[in-house]
């Protein structure tokens, strides 16, 4: 009896040992499944993250001066891609760029110092792209090169003691540069050119003494320089109205034949419009 006793308490302490085992496997099971399905849940959500694209800019500019357009904001790899549409006032524009933020106020003192993310000078009508990074940027749009113009042209007859101002409207340029007038003598002589803005000639008819931005006594048949020349020697000539002034009235008996033309590089505000698309690649 005593031997059947102890042949129960065994079989019952086996049963315990049994069970502790299986509870002890259940758990370590448990836990070794946990980072696995970690690591599901992030793949999952990579999986989830789907390119998209934007039209960033769409309208028309008047460049008027340098332009600027922002600020595009990129969280991802983006391609950038830029329609340019010149409607008017200009065959080229002088650049198209991107710069990030950062670099705005650097450009706005001093547009030739920055290193650019993106930059393409002397820009058609076209598509231009560019591959950023992640960032925030500004686009930037030059305004128009210059274009080559004849700003007057004809032939007056200057009598004895009397000259003749021609006007030429550069009223709607934003500036001209490299003006020149070039005078043909028929009788191969001389004449007074000077050349000079609206108000100053309203002085020179008044008898005054205007300023002038160009003259040369007694020219002979050639070209002369208006801007870069005496005595004014400027660079530029800004919007006015401008008079092109040939002076006979120190011959007393000689009537002169003059063919002339007056020719500069001018810059218009030019009219044009602006795509810019965003398309993110990673």
């Amino acid at each position: 009896m005593v031997a059947l006793k102890k042949l129960y308490a065994g079989a019952i302490l086996l049963l315990v040992v049994f069970a502790t085992g299986c509870i002890g496997t259940s758990t370590n099971s448990n836990q070794t499944s946990s980072p696995s399905s970690t690591t599901l849940s992030s793949t999952e959500t990579n999986q989830q993250w789907t390119p998209s694209s934007w039209i960033a800019y769409d309208k028309d500019i008047t460049l008027d001066g340098q332009y600027y357009i922002g600020d595009i904001e990129i969280t991802h790899t983006s391609k950038v891609t830029m329609q340019l549409d010149i409607i008017s006032g200009a065959e080229s524009i002088s650049y198209l760029a991107i710069i990030p933020a950062s670099e705005l106020e650097k450009w706005k003192g001093d547009s030739t110092s920055l290193t650019y993310e993106f930059i393409s000078h002397h820009v058609k009508s076209g598509t231009y792209t560019a591959t950023l990074s992640p960032g925030t940027y500004y686009v930037l749009v030059g305004i128009a090169d210059p274009i080559y113009m004849t700003l007057a042209e004809g032939t007056e007859v200057i009598d004895a003691g009397k000259y003749i101002g021609i006007p030429i409207s550069l009223s709607n340029i934003l500036y001209a540069e490299n003006v020149k007038a070039t005078i043909d003598i028929r009788e191969k002589l001389d004449i007074n050119l000077d050349f000079m803005r609206a108000s100053e000639f309203q002085i020179y008819q008044e008898g005054g003494t205007p300023r002038v931005v160009a003259s040369y006594e007694k020219a002979e048949s050639g070209t002369y320089d208006i801007t870069n020349g005496p005595p004014s020697y400027l660079e530029r000539l800004d919007p006015d109205i401008y008079y092109l002034v040939l002076d006979n009235e120190y011959s007393v008996f000689t009537d002169k034949t003059i063919d002339y033309k007056v020719t500069g590089d001018v810059v218009y505000p030019a009219e044009v419009h602006l795509t810019i698309k965003v398309e993110e690649t990673g």
